[in-house]
């Protein structure tokens, strides 16, 4: 009677969301002494987890994330590796790669088949605390499962808080729309892409691919040669086998990027019969991928002829950055330069001004990429270490001081490239209509140095601009319906 009454207990407890918080006031020392402990313990007794793959997340508005901080990935990365020490757990083969481009086996491809997510939310409250909340996602039901939770509640540490403004990404979503792969990546996307075509090729077992090594590749730029380095997978993995006797082949491996939106494409892979009559199904995989932009000159580029045409083709330069969505859907107009109308507008400093009109109720970032001083963002006199944001309203007129400059339109013409070396001092106003994506765009503006004052400040600059124009490329691709930027560039004749 006593083992049935102990039995019953246990169900009881696992019906039961646990939702009480943690009375271990420090967070690094809750996440070592009761999250992982309880974690691991659910994942072998939990009846839900037997014999399922689970992935780590975190989670933002109930759902996994591929953009969070550096705080909460660090605590999903604890969680992540005591799962994979403990045996009798399965974790998916996306986290278990951890990046790299690993060869996969017949094993991997079961590991695929995630069934729950465990996610890490961190928040802050808006009595000034913060807490995080560990609990579990059922993909296929859609449902949280009952009876797995865990919550911390307290304060952080200064190094915690600085962790938690830093932006980070999530490479378990690499390759998805949300985190496509970068051109530094194409050893990852072939990686990627070849096994998931392995995977599918393992479950066709009546078919057998005879691939031919003379391989079809439409031009990308960047992107040449990443069908040789998938055949080279899915060859190593025994997936396929290849062969330069053209009678003897009968399928054709090739790749091709479709243009989604601005930078962002999706990449596919197929195999395809080479012949009507073999008797073969045709196979693919995709990701996707960020690429350059086109060499094509813009369709709205200014009419005014450029002050430095000749050094900004320069084959000694490298090519401008291609960040959407420049006037596509305009949420702002034309960015101008204009005297002040009062000595308010400066303070007590001599000043211009930028200025521009909100199309939508709207939030907006101002830049500027000094020539040979590289990009900061812009602040007010107070000069606050987070990114500042001008709130604007649809039809409002929006001012904003910068360093003294010429104001003669003879002087300043828009322009909708990203240099990483510009010869000239380049303003840019950036707009997000979206409150959350404002909130990924301004943690991403935190990296920027600031300039608050009419003194030049050294700015991001060659590598590390490189760096950060990429994820800000990244950013705008996946949500280009929100956001918009409009730029002028500037011959200082003062």
């Amino acid at each position: 009677m006593k083992r049935i009454l102990i039995l019953l207990t246990l169900i009881l407890a696992q019906s039961i969301p646990a939702v009480a918080e943690s009375r271990e006031k420090d967070l690094d020392n809750w996440v070592d002494r009761d999250l992982i402990p309880y974690v691991r313990q659910q994942l072998i007794l939990h009846p839900r987890f037997k014999d399922e793959t689970v992935m780590f997340v975190i989670l933002d508005d109930n759902a996994p994330a591929s953009s969070t901080n550096a705080l909460a990935l660090s605590i999903r990365d604890r969680l992540l590796a005591a799962a994979v020490a403990t045996q009798g757990v399965e974790v998916g083969w996306q986290q278990g790669r951890s990046g790299a481009a690993l060869e996969s086996t017949p094993q991997d491809c079961i590991h695929d088949d995630v069934h729950y997510y465990i996610g890490i939310e961190l928040e802050q409250k808006l009595d000034g605390s913060y807490a995080a909340n560990a609990r579990a996602l059922d993909l296929e039901d859609r449902n949280w499962v009952t009876g797995f939770g865990k919550r911390w509640q307290g304060k952080l540490s200064t190094s915690q808080r600085q962790a938690m403004r830093q932006t980070r990404v999530d490479e378990t979503f690499v390759g998805s729309r949300d985190l496509p792969f970068t051109l530094a990546q194409t050893d990852l996307l072939a990686s990627h892409l070849a096994h998931q075509l392995s995977c599918t090729l393992k479950k066709r077992v009546e078919d057998d691919y005879v691939v031919s090594v003379d391989l079809v590749e439409a031009p990308a730029d960047g992107l040449e040669g990443t069908v040789e380095l998938i055949s080279n997978n899915l060859a190593n993995r025994q997936a396929l086998t290849l062969s330069t006797e053209e009678n003897a082949t009968n399928a054709i491996l090739s790749g091709k990027a479709h243009r989604i939106d601005g930078l962002l494409h999706q990449y596919w892979v197929t195999v395809t019969p080479s012949r009507e009559t073999d008797e073969i199904a045709a196979l693919s995989a995709s990701a996707y991928v960020v690429l350059p932009a086109s060499t094509e000159a813009p369709t709205r580029q200014a009419t005014k002829p450029r002050a430095v045409a000749v050094a900004a083709t320069s084959p000694m330069k490298p090519p401008p950055v291609s960040i959407p969505n420049a006037g596509k859907n305009p949420l702002i107009s034309a960015l101008q330069i204009t005297a002040p109308q009062s000595r308010a507008d400066c303070g007590m400093h001599s000043c211009s001004i930028l200025q521009t009109e909100a199309r939508v109720d709207s939030i907006v970032f101002f830049l500027e990429h000094q020539a040979n001083h590289g990009l900061v963002r812009l602040a007010d006199a107070e000069c606050r270490d987070r990114t500042s944001a001008r709130i604007a309203r649809s039809g409002q007129e929006l001012r904003f001081p910068i360093a003294r400059t010429t104001t003669s339109s003879r002087n300043w013409t828009e322009t909708f490239e990203w240099n990483l070396a510009p010869d000239l001092d380049t303003y840019y106003a950036v707009v997000v209509t979206d409150a959350k994506v404002a909130r990924r765009i301004a943690n991403h503006m935190d990296r920027l140095p600031v300039r608050c004052s009419e003194a030049l400040r050294p700015g991001l600059e060659d590598s590390e601009l490189q760096n950060w124009l990429t994820g800000f490329a990244m950013l705008t691709a996946n949500a280009a319906e929100h956001i918009d930027w409009r730029a002028v560039e500037v011959r200082n004749v003062l």
